[in-house]
């Protein structure tokens, strides 16, 4: 694997930190629903753009294309919904705390379903970054209180999301799949699954969409989910899935940084151990390749 690979990793960790530090305020003006439409129709129309400019639209064959769905349904459907009604029903640190095993479980679904070998120094660095990311979000510790429901909602979707960023998209780029044309079928599958549970949930979600609400879904989609997946798919063309999965934990510590740097939040102690072990994780991946 090359050191360009976990750059590229790094970048997309760092841009799907802004959809995690937007998805809280997003949801004060619009449902979850009509923001997950918007949000993947805008990265629909990028993905069609970048593919046409980039000469990157090209059959791969159904396989591929079936897999790319595959990823779209799990990441974007369903992992992108509960994570947010993780967000209405429980605190945003319990809900990043939970959905923040992503890296486990793609390091897991990487050595069970790709038969990549099972480093020492990637679950080592799942781990370091799993153990950050509680402390980077966990204010304090004592017992969760309240319903289950959201912390559910808030672990499934880290395994979603562990899942499909890892087997599906890697699969799919090995059988020939161009990052473009992976990218413009997931979001397409993500803007179609959307609208087929829209109207079932519809009676329990009711309809909310202000002009702020737009602003932040279209921010979401360009500068979190499209370029994240653009650089996260050409960082899996050069890289092991199991090795870049940890990487990917550092979403958190970018979305630590945004929060420090524009939400004005002042970091404590268990903050900056949090974001020392996420950095050590990410390291040990860098240097083990």
């Amino acid at each position: 694997m090359t050191l360009l690979a976990v750059i590229l990793a790094l970048g997309a960790a760092a841009a799907w930190a802004v959809g995690m530090t937007l998805a809280k305020p997003a949801l004060r003006h619009a449902d979850p629903l009509t923001y997950m439409a918007l949000r993947w129709i805008v990265v629909a129309c990028l993905a069609t753009t970048y593919g046409v400019l980039s000469g990157g639209l090209a059959f791969a064959g159904w396989r591929p294309i079936g897999l790319a769905v595959l990823a779209g349904v799990l990441d974007a459907v369903a992992g992108g919904l509960f994570y947010l009604l993780a967000m209405e029903r429980t605190s945003a640190h319990r809900t990043t705390t939970l959905s923040s095993t992503t890296p486990l479980w793609g390091v897991v679904a990487s050595v069970l379903f790709l038969a990549e070998p099972a480093r020492w120094s990637a679950f080592a660095a799942a781990a370091l970054v799993v153990g950050g990311a509680y402390f980077l979000v966990r204010e304090r510790p004592g017992p969760m209180r309240g319903s289950l429901l959201g912390p559910a909602f808030g672990l499934a979707t880290g395994v979603l999301w562990g899942v499909a960023e890892t087997v599906p998209a890697k699969l799919a780029l090995d059988a020939g799949m161009l990052p473009a044309s992976f990218l413009l079928v997931f979001a397409a599958t993500a803007v179609l699954g959307t609208l087929l549970i829209t109207r079932p949930l519809r009676r329990w979600i009711p309809r909310q969409m202000d002009r702020a609400g737009a602003l932040y879904a279209i921010a979401s989609a360009a500068g979190g989910a499209f370029l994240g997946w653009v650089l996260w798919l050409s960082a899996l063309e050069r890289g092991k899935a199991s090795l870049l999965a940890p990487v990917r934990g550092s979403t958190l510590l970018f979305a630590f940084a945004l929060s420090v740097l524009f939400l004005r939040e002042r970091p404590t102690g268990r903050a900056l151990l949090g974001a020392t072990l996420v950095f050590a994780g990410v390291l040990l991946v860098a240097i083990a390749q």
